[in-house]
C-alpha cells in the first residue's frame, strides 16, 4: 500500500536544510546591495513625533490652566458657615 509508506525523515531534513540555506544566500545577496535613502519617511516620522509631543504639551498646559482657574474660584468664594442639607423635601403641589 503506497499511502502507508512512511517518508524518510533524513530526506525531509535535508530538503528543509537546503531550502533554509538557499534563502540565507538570497538574503545575503540582497544585503550587499545599497538601498536608497528614505529621508522622506524620517521627515514624516519626525513631524508626527513633534505633533504628538506638541499635543501632549498643549493638553497638559490646558489642564494646568483649568486647575489654576478652579483654585482661584475656590479661593474667592469662602466656605459656607451653615451646613447644607443632604436632601430637600419638595412641597406638595397645590390643587388646581
Amino acid at each position: 500500500m503506497w499511502f502507508l509508506k512512511m517518508a524518510d525523515p533524513a530526506d525531509e531534513g535535508s530538503v528543509l536544510q537546503r531550502a533554509i540555506a538557499e534563502r540565507a544566500r538570497e538574503f545575503a545577496a540582497d544585503n550587499r546591495r545599497q538601498r536608497p535613502g528614505r529621508y522622506w519617511q524620517y521627515g514624516v516620522s519626525l513631524a508626527a513625533a513633534l505633533l504628538v509631543v506638541g499635543l501632549v504639551f498643549l493638553g497638559f498646559d490646558t489642564f494646568l490652566a483649568s486647575m489654576q482657574k478652579l483654585l482661584a474660584i475656590m479661593a474667592a468664594d469662602p466656605a459656607p458657615t451653615e451646613p447644607m442639607p443632604v436632601f430637600i423635601v419638595p412641597q406638595p403641589p397645590s390643587p388646581p
